[in-house]
């Protein structure tokens, strides 16, 4: 009798899968054809391929297409691959489109659960207005001395190492960016170029890795969507969040005792602390966990592969040498906030490391309200509801090297972003994001990366070193764009 039911039960399992399999054929919407259990998935759930990589590949094969259904599992989903729809839902019509899809409970994972990325809805908006002022031009200005003090050091210590005369340029970055976060944030010296393994940089190492069970149950989420409303995890490890929250709380208490001001992103969250009641110090703790990973981990990601970029085309670091020395030769062998701002070429490299190499490889949405999609006329889809509820996909890997946007788009061409041109990217160039959900820290992000190569073009010139595996391949796991193996640079003394 038991044997009958299970066999019934898996019947009618296998049943219903199947039925849901056809959800985009019976909508006329394209796509490729599924796998059972895995969905279209099936090299993620190998371990072979990221998400991202796998909804660039179907990005490439469906050309003529606005959008594409593809299954998570058995879970519907869309990949949007016109810029018209990408700026509905970005813009707008952003109100049926407002959250991200990830969602961490702040009562599991304290300080990344209070991050805007993950926050919903109305705490999302309200979290967002309450920071904001901590990013404007004007508190870049403040952290500026900061940020060319670290790029000092960040010299120093390559001559020191000259020795080796090679370095994995993640780690250099990360210590560069970390020294960065270090003072701009908490107002500490992260002593990460004095230090083989200090503190923040065993924080560093360790925030965007959920361990144990947690990592296993961040995996099936991702794989399975349905999952996200019956299963809770955590990122951020327990002793992290411990390290990080003793390191807030002095610090804090430190400044108020001895009545310490300080031009950071530290004193914003203590007058925050003190002119919102709502406002505690977790979650002062949470937005500097906050400022701390994203300044350090996702602006090293950029800044190494932008001096790979630099490194493999020495065309293009010639004439970025010559804007930058151009730039110190004026200033008193200095470079002010403002002259930074005019060097063209150093943001038009930026942007096209950017574009190649998206610090995420994808954008993904979750409908909050149900939202009609109206075909163009020659398309062959009838009108069809996105249901709320329903995961919507922007590949970035896939727009930012669609060839119809982007000529030669596998090349580095840092031309392509200057002047007037870069203004016909909109809505497929966005590596931060587009809308009210942009980066709120990408201002902070661009300007450290950004000093911290003109200081090291300035005084080394940097080539690929041959432990480098070409080409590069991405990690299949990790949650940012990273190269399974790491990226070695020469650093040759110049000045």
């Amino acid at each position: 009798m038991i044997l009958i039911v299970v066999l019934i039960a898996v019947t009618s399992g296998l049943f219903l899968l199947n039925l849901n399999y056809k959800y985009w054929k019976k909508r006329g919407v394209p796509g490729p054809k599924p796998t059972f259990f895995v969905g279209n998935l099936a090299d993620n759930f190998l371990v072979k391929k990221s998400l991202s990589d796998l909804y660039a590949e179907i990005y490439q094969k469906f050309q003529d297409s606005r959008l594409v259904g593809i299954f998570k599992a058995n879970t519907p989903v869309l990949i949007i691959r016109d810029p018209e729809l990408i700026k509905d839902i970005t813009v707008k019509s952003f109100q049926h489109f407002h959250d991200n899809d990830l969602f961490l409970d702040k009562n599991i994972d304290p300080l990344l659960g209070r991050n805007p990325f993950f926050l919903k809805g109305e705490e999302w908006r309200s979290t967002r207005a309450l920071l904001t002022p901590g990013f404007t031009s004007g508190k870049m200005k403040w952290v500026y001395p900061s940020l060319e003090e670290v790029s000092r050091d960040l010299v120093t210590y390559i001559d020191k190492h000259q020795e080796t005369t090679s370095f994995k340029a993640k780690e250099l970055c990360m210590r560069f960016t970390l020294n960065s976060v270090g003072a701009c944030a908490f107002g500490l010296d992260a002593k990460c170029f004095e230090e083989d393994n200090p503190e923040f940089k065993q924080i560093g190492d360790r925030f965007l890795v959920p361990e144990g069970f947690q990592a296993v149950k961040a995996f099936l989420i991702r794989m399975i969507p349905v999952l996200r409303k019956m299963v809770s995890f955590r990122i951020t490890p327990k002793d992290v969040e411990e390290k990080l929250t003793n390191i807030v709380r002095q610090t804090l208490r430190y400044r108020e005792d001895n009545n310490i001001v300080r031009n950071d992103f530290m004193h914003i969250l203590y007058q925050m602390t003190k002119t919102n009641s709502d406002f505690k110090e977790v979650d002062a703790t949470a937005h500097a966990a906050g400022f701390f990973v994203e300044g350090y981990e996702t602006s090293s990601v950029v800044m190494h592969f932008l001096l790979y970029e630099l490194a493999a085309n020495r065309r293009v670091q010639l004439k970025l040498r010559q804007e930058i020395d151009k730039a110190f030769d004026e200033n008193d062998n200095t470079l002010p906030y403002e002259e930074l701002q005019k060097l063209v070429y150093l943001d038009a490299a930026f942007n096209e490391a950017l574009r190649l190499h998206p610090p995420v490889g994808s954008l993904r949405k979750v409908c909050t309200k149900a939202y009609t999609y109206t075909p163009k006329e020659d398309e062959m889809i009838k009108s069809f509801i996105i249901e709320e509820g329903m995961i919507v996909i922007l590949s970035l890997y896939g727009l930012h090297r669609d060839p119809k946007y982007f000529t030669d788009p596998d090349c580095f061409k840092p031309e392509r972003f200057l002047d007037a041109k870069k203004d016909s990217f909109k809505y497929v160039f966005m590596p931060f994001g587009e809308g009210q959900r942009a980066c709120l820290g990408q201002r902070f992000g661009s300007l450290q990366v950004k000093i911290g190569v003109a200081y090291i073009i300035r005084n080394f010139e940097i080539s690929v070193n041959g432990n480098t595996q070409l080409p590069i391949k991405y990690d299949p796991v990790y949650i940012l764009t990273l190269p399974k193996e790491p990226v070695w640079l020469d650093f040759k003394k110049i000045r």
